[in-house]
């Protein structure tokens, strides 16, 4: 029986989480997981490191990994009006930010992504362009910078508010089981579907051998929580569960000379290969294999896009490592959408997959 809900998943869609700054994630997957592993850890990185004893039938190693961060902007300086100019922890979609609600600070201060209006852009050139990251501002509705110096700090992170939402056909109630099918928009899709993922299958039944589940940090800036999990580890394999872009807008498909990289409710993703990291074609196969024997869906991430902590834990541990992805309308802007019939057949298939491993 599966333990996730609506509610879990919109706590963890909304709950504030930059690189770094992953702890209130990190405090609801542990609350979640703990009664369904034998041991349960924090690394000095930050790491939440879950080990479930297998069945013995194999005496393999397997870690399954997915990062709690999510895209974020740092708060570098607060002048004398009182708006909090930001710096972007990972790669922010700027032409996305105006207007946008964001929380900023532990007490999660509601504010709002300024610019200068178009009224006062004398070059049109300028208004036509996405702006600059130090042209924009938050404004948190502080009369000056004394006031918002008391409720807000430099180094402080500021992340998208957007409300969780289930766009139908019927919304059950929030403590029902995860629909099946249906989708859903909300913030943090990279990576908060696959630290959802994370938490179905260490709940399960156990695998044959003994499983490691890793919920990293500070993947968007560098895949630093992995880089420093994978350095202690010596698994036989690492699948990595993402929640990838999903570029399908109306309009496009066919007049690029390429498809999109992922389309929508067309199963999870399968990486070949992205910018830091090709998947070994045995464990590659054996996906294909076993989609195929179980009739899962499935489709091939356009290759060489984006990167993932699957580059960190090769890095080091030198193991075969595979990236199964939801799709994902826009993320690393203030909202995406997602298809649940995606994120519950990549469950489906890394399951199976491990049974067979």
């Amino acid at each position: 029986m599966s333990i996730l809900t609506l509610d879990l998943l919109k706590r963890l869609s909304e709950t504030p989480g930059g690189p770094g700054d992953e702890a209130a994630v990190r405090d609801i997957i542990a609350r979640v997981v703990h009664p369904h592993v034998d041991e349960l850890s924090i690394d000095s990185m930050g790491n939440l490191i879950a080990r479930k004893r297998g069945t013995g039938a194999s005496s393999k190693q397997v870690a399954l990994a997915a990062h709690m961060d999510e895209v974020a902007f740092m708060i570098t300086k607060i002048d004398n009006d009182g708006l909090l100019h930001v710096a972007a922890s990972g790669g922010i979609n700027r032409r996305t930010l105006l207007g946008k609600r964001v929380q900023v600070g532990p007490e999660r201060l509601p504010g709002v992504i300024s610019v200068r209006p178009p009224h006062l852009v004398d070059d049109p050139e300028e208004y036509r362009k996405p702006p600059k990251l130090q042209d924009l501002v938050i404004d948190i509705g502080a009369k000056n910078g004394d006031e918002a110096k008391s409720k807000v700090k430099r180094g402080q992170y500021a992340v998208f508010r957007t409300p969780f939402r289930f766009l139908g056909p019927d919304e059950p109630s929030g403590d029902a089981a995860l629909p099946r099918s249906g989708r859903i928009s909300g913030k943090a899709f990279d990576d908060r579907l696959g630290c959802a993922a994370l938490i179905e299958l260490l709940a399960g039944e156990p695998f044959p051998f003994d499983v490691t589940g890793v919920f990293t940090v500070q993947e968007e800036i560098g895949l630093r929580g992995a880089l420093a999990a994978g350095s202690r580890m010596t698994p036989d394999a690492v699948f990595i569960l993402e929640g990838t872009l999903c570029p399908d807008l109306p309009g496009r498909w066919g007049q690029e000379t390429t498809p999109p990289t992922t389309r929508l409710g067309h199963g999870p993703a399968l990486t070949t290969a992205d910018r830091s990291h090709i998947t070994p074609p045995r464990l590659l196969q054996h996906l294909l294999r076993t989609a195929q024997a179980r009739d899962i869906p499935y489709q091939f991430k356009h290759p060489n896009v984006g990167g993932t902590d699957a580059a960190g834990f090769a890095r080091y541990t030198g193991a075969p490592a595979a990236i199964i992805s939801t799709p994902a309308r826009y993320i690393h802007s203030p909202i995406a959408i997602a298809d649940l019939t995606d994120f519950w057949h990549g469950v489906e298939l890394v399951r199976a997959a491990m049974e067979t491993l």
